[in-house]
Order: structure tokens, then C-alpha cells, then sequence
């Protein structure tokens, strides 16, 4: 395995090393390791969920909402932090015309 080669200019950390610290593969391994780190976050915490205090998806629990209603509060959310807004705000949209529909065939049954 090569050795992490001591660069020749100065070290602008003024950390004075005598000798490499680490292979080139444990090197290749850190950077994959935060890859996976940053591709967990886009995962886990999207940038566009993120806006402000609260993560939607900690509102939308929170608030006990079901599926129409919480994507109904992502998309209004989101809407202008991603891609085509008019395309999210549409979404919404649909979403919320599916619950009002529901409320009102629920009603509609109960009378």
C-alpha cells in the first residue's frame, strides 16, 4: 500500500509531521465514509424540509396529521425551495381535493 506523501509546501496549520499519516486507501476510505455521511443527510434531513426551526416531518407527526393532509403541509412547504414551484403547489392541490373529498363523502353518508 503507498503512503500519503508529505507535501512540500508549507503547512498552513503550522502542524510540523515527520511522518505520513495514513495509506492512501485509509484516506480513500475517510472520503468515502463521509459520502455516505452527506448522502444519509440528503436522506434523512433534505435541505428543502429544512427551512426555519421545524423539519415538516416533525410537524406533520406532531400534528398527527394522515397522509393527504401531511403532503398537503410538505408540499406547501417545500414549494419554494424546490424545483418547479407551481409543480408542488399543484400537488398540494391534489392533495388536499382528495381529503376535502373524503370529508365530504363522510358527511354525505352520515346524513
Amino acid at each position: 500500500m503507498p503512503m500519503i506523501e508529505k507535501p512540500d509546501w508549507p503547512d498552513p496549520f503550522n502542524i510540523e509531521r515527520d511522518e505520513p499519516q495514513g495509506t492512501l486507501e485509509e484516506a480513500f476510505q475517510i472520503l468515502e465514509n463521509l459520502e455516505g455521511l452527506a448522502r444519509r443527510e440528503a436522506v434523512d434531513h433534505p435541505e428543502h424540509y429544512n427551512r426555519g426551526k421545524i423539519e415538516v416531518i416533525d410537524a406533520i407527526e406532531d400534528w398527527g396529521l394522515d397522509f393527504n393532509a401531511g403532503n398537503v403541509v410538505k408540499y406547501i412547504a417545500r414549494y419554494r425551495h424546490k424545483g418547479d414551484q407551481i409543480e408542488d403547489l399543484k400537488k398540494a392541490r391534489w392533495y388536499l381535493d382528495r381529503l376535502i373529498e373524503g370529508l365530504e363523502n363522510v358527511g354525505n353518508e352520515n346524513q
